[in-house]
């Protein structure tokens, strides 16, 4: 049995075999038991290609609630505002993960703030999104972290921190609740249990690297690569050290770019040029884990996969 929050209540989910509902009812949809407060509920999560009409969808909810005998909601991806006050206007209780929630056997809770999914990327996480995923889960460990704290921690805008927040909350990586005038952002899970959530929506930070000779200026730039791995398991470090710095801190039109395939006798240094701010979450002169899995998630050499695997495992989330 699985749980998730919702606006401040814990929901206890459980699969649910309705086989001996009509195919019409049953079609494509999930069955769920969800106990919540004291009461169990079926939550029958609908498809995203359906078509669903609301007057359809009432006769439907009567059918079902009275074959089980305890209440029935509708689960959805996401609806529009109209869908909205129709599905309350017949009530029809619902749940849909882009916030909105009518379930009149438990009181009413509902969120005004709808989510188009034409503009929700939800296959790859943004940088910003990255970001905020970052932040959340290193910091986030109390279970809520209001928005705009985390705008301020990781210096963007409301507007970013809001399109940020929205798409993690579409690949179902958080909950977004608002009281008054504040958004509370709650990660569903925590550790390497919410890493292991969110690794097929993760990016690699790095937008370019440039091997460069040594200089002053990067001394105080964080490890990273095969060089971050190096000082954290008992793999060899690299001939040419790698660190990451942000893109918009450095100009690489000034950089050179050597060749060392050609220029042999030079001390030089890898420079990853990062899609957000390394610094936010590197800690004693390395980057975060997370972002260094995802700098070597393409590493085929099967010592650095070894070694990576070992940091994750011992890492304390």
């Amino acid at each position: 049995m699985g749980s998730k929050r919702l606006f401040g209540l814990e929901f206890f989910e459980s699969d649910m075999d309705a086989k001996d509902l009509p195919v019409y009812l049953t079609a494509r949809r999930s069955f769920f038991r969800i106990s919540c407060s004291g009461i169990e509920f079926i939550l029958i999560k609908v498809r995203d290609d359906e078509r669903f009409g609301v007057a359809a969808l009432e006769k439907q909810i009567t059918t079902i609630a009275e074959k089980y005998g305890i209440p029935v909601a509708f689960g959805f991806a996401n609806i529009s505002k109209n869908q909205r006050d129709s599905l309350i206007g017949r009530n029809i209780p619902f749940i849909s993960e882009s916030g909105q929630m009518y379930l009149p056997f438990l009181g009413i809770a509902l969120h005004d703030r709808f989510v188009s999914t034409k503009t929700i990327n939800r296959q790859k996480m943004m940088p910003v999104t990255q970001a905020l995923f970052l932040y959340l889960l290193y910091f986030g460990k109390n279970g809520s972290v209001l928005k705009k704290d985390a705008a301020e921690a990781i210096g963007v805008t409301k507007t970013s921190i809001t399109r940020a927040s929205d798409q993690l909350e579409a690949m179902g990586l958080i909950t977004q609740e608002t009281h008054g005038k504040e958004c509370h952002m709650m990660p569903n899970g925590e550790g390497r249990a919410l890493f292991e959530k969110a690794k097929p929506f993760l990016i690699d930070p790095i937008q370019r690297v440039i091997t460069t000779e040594v200089s002053d200026r990067y001394t105080s730039l964080l490890l990273s690569g095969e060089s971050a791995l190096a000082a954290r398991t008992m793999l060899n470090a690299p001939r040419v050290p790698v660190k990451a710095v942000y893109k918009a801190e450095i100009d690489a039109r000034q950089i050179q770019d050597i060749d060392i395939r050609w220029n042999t006798d030079l001390n030089v240094i890898r420079l990853e040029l990062w899609k957000y701010d390394p610094r936010l979450f590197g800690n004693d002169g390395i980057v975060d884990p997370v972002s260094l899995f995802m700098c070597l998630a393409n590493n085929a050499d099967e010592r650095v996969e070894g070694a990576l695997e070992d940091y994750l495992d011992g890492y304390q989330w």
